[in-house]
């Protein structure tokens, strides 16, 4: 992101992403806002289909710009706000480590940034602009070993949803939380609970969804990927 700035700056072009720094923040906030378009879609659908309201929504995050964007629109529009669960990689997990050390946001993460989660890979949040919503209002955060991704793209492969590595990560958090008793108690998933989960990509790389619907799992990176299958929370 720092050579991408530079480059920019020098170049005299127009730096147009969804992460911010101090000095760099109408964009993000911009994208992040647009993001609530996705949201709109899915509660006013599942309004009209199931006469419905979520009361959790699961949230991937890579610097977080997506999941507050879903946090500003569900709580600005619906009466009973859902509990809201940050899920990252755990290599990954900058939300998570900033929760855990009280920090302002602007923590790297301690993790190699290396998992199947290309997408979620960032290592560091929007600290000008998400990390305030996601600090404040959710009341999840969840890390995930790369084997919970994996096992997501071929559930819902077998559901008949393409999704990648990063985008299913938030059905792979519910996935986890619903062979896990204590998980679901400390989320406050019910009988009667209503997951929003977001599908936020597709197969990006064909090659190596391919492997992973066919079961061979193996990272387009080489072997360096924990198969971890255990989550890591904090409420």
């Amino acid at each position: 992101v720092a050579a991408v700035e530079e480059a920019a700056r020098s170049e005299g072009w127009v730096l147009v992403g969804d992460t911010s720094w101090t000095g760099y923040e109408t964009v993000p906030r911009d994208i992040t806002t647009a993001y609530a378009t996705i949201f709109s879609e899915a509660v006013e659908q599942l309004r009209e289909a199931h006469g419905v309201a979520p009361s959790h929504v699961f949230l991937q995050a890579g610097v977080g710009s997506f999941a507050a964007g879903g946090v500003a629109y569900c709580r600005s529009v619906l009466p009973q706000p859902p509990r809201f669960v940050v899920v990252e990689p755990t290599e990954a997990a900058c939300v998570l480590e900033n929760v855990q050390a009280s920090a302002d946001g602007s923590l790297l993460c301690a993790g190699s940034v290396e998992s199947v989660s290309a997408g979620l890979n960032c290592g560091v949040t929007a600290y000008k602009t998400a990390w305030p919503l996601l600090r404040d209002l959710c009341s999840g955060f969840v890390a995930l070993g790369d084997g919970w991704a994996l096992a997501a793209v071929r559930e819902l492969h077998e559901k008949g949803v393409e999704s990648g590595e990063s985008g299913c990560c938030g059905y792979a958090a519910l996935m986890a939380a619903r062979g896990e008793e204590a998980l679901r108690e400390q989320l406050g998933l019910g009988e009667d609970a209503v997951v929003l989960v977001v599908s936020t990509e597709g197969a990006t790389d064909p090659e190596f969804y391919k492997q992973v619907i066919g079961g061979s799992g193996g990272s387009p990176q080489g072997d360096g990927f924990s198969p971890d299958l255990e989550p890591e929370t904090v409420i």
